[in-house]
């Protein structure tokens, strides 16, 4: 987990702006190009992430591992135990 406000002008600096806000901005035109948004939405979206770098603003990302598996095939769960796989046939 990133946390990041303005006791942390670094990770302002480096992170919310320069590594995630700018990775985002990165992807607008693949974004509206796909029709997977709108212009005005994804713009609204940019505002609001710049907002969280300004001096009461405050930025929280959970990095996480996602799992895929082609052909239907079980993930593996915790510690590569068949467990992850079994729960998702079952639901």
């Amino acid at each position: 987990m990133v946390y990041v406000d303005a006791n942390r002008p670094d990770l302002v600096e480096g992170f919310t702006k320069k590594t995630f806000t700018a990775m985002i901005e990165g992807v607008r035109d693949a974004a509206l190009a796909s029709g997977l948004i709108a212009p005005d939405l994804f713009d609204t979206g940019i505002r609001d992430l710049r907002r969280t770098a300004e001096a009461d603003g405050v930025f929280c990302y959970t990095f996480f591992k996602g799992v895929g598996a082609k052909g239907g095939a079980p993930a593996p769960g915790p510690a590569g135990s068949a467990a992850g796989g079994e729960a998702q046939r079952s639901r």
